[in-house]
């Protein structure tokens, strides 16, 4: 399917986005993107490897979830406006995506994935962000840390940090521990400082601080994949969402051989 024409299909879901509230004819679709149905849906699903309907589904599942969590709209209310005709078939749809119902995710503090945007892109296949909100408490931290006043010159300077870690067998030690990493951008400098909550005199103090974050799960502990998936959060979350986080504070939590990339909230759209 080398003919594709990805900026079609972008428009395609502009058009989904911007349609979530009311009905979303197939026909339509595939008129934005130049072909018929059939060939739309075989194409959707070989490059995501979901239905458009069901994208169109999860979509406004995420959108009510999001109001349901954030706003005192009646959930009957948010039912209708995402197109379920009652509140037996959103409470059962609801549940199949997020294994709670609408009323328990309202009363409850329970952890939550949504379903992104997609973005095309002829060079990648597409990919969806697992990720989730979670509470924070704040952490005291002693650290390693580089700055630079250009971004690409941090990335060279994180690389000889953990380079510099590895010759001292600094890093299997924080490996074996609970190890953390973060990135700001203040006054004009990028800061990156990687350590752990153990307490060594050598280290320079930091605090990470309490509050919700967004957390992405990156599935490896690569650099390269950590900033890959800081470009697709850039790219498909923040216009997935009514969560405004803040794009100049990023935690990296590590668990094995797995990190999670973690955002501070700071508003509700």
């Amino acid at each position: 399917m080398d003919n594709i024409n990805y900026d079609n299909l972008n428009k395609l879901i502009n058009y989904i986005e911007n349609n979530l509230q009311n009905n979303i004819d197939l026909n339509s679709l595939a008129k934005i993107v130049g072909v018929s149905t059939n060939s739309l849906q075989r194409i959707f699903i070989f490059i995501t490897g979901i239905s458009i309907t069901d994208y169109i589904k999860k979509r406004r599942l995420s959108r009510a979830f999001e109001e349901i969590k954030n706003t005192n709209k009646k959930i009957i209310d948010i039912a209708f406006q995402y197109k379920y005709n009652s509140t037996i078939s959103f409470d059962r749809a609801f549940k199949k995506s997020f294994g709670i119902t609408p009323l328990e995710c309202r009363k409850s503090q329970v952890e939550y994935k949504l379903f992104p945007i997609i973005t095309f892109n002829k060079k990648e296949i597409y990919q969806s962000l697992n990720y989730k909100i979670k509470h924070i408490d704040e952490n005291e931290l002693y650290v390693y840390k580089t700055e630079a006043t250009m971004h690409n010159d941090l990335l060279y300077k994180i690389r000889e940090l953990y380079n510099d870690l590895q010759k001292n067998n600094i890093h299997q030690n924080l490996k074996k521990e609970e190890q953390y990493a973060i990135s700001y951008y203040k006054n004009g400098t990028y800061y990156y400082a990687v350590g752990s909550k153990t307490k060594y005199t050598s280290k320079e103090k930091i605090k990470i601080p309490s509050n919700n974050y967004i957390m992405f799960e990156v599935g490896t502990r690569k650099q390269k994949d950590i900033v890959n998936i800081k470009n697709k959060i850039y790219s498909e979350y923040i216009n997935s969402t009514n969560v405004v986080i803040d794009k100049n504070y990023t935690v990296e939590y590590y668990i094995g051989d797995n990190c999670y990339l973690c955002m501070p909230i700071i508003a509700y759209k």
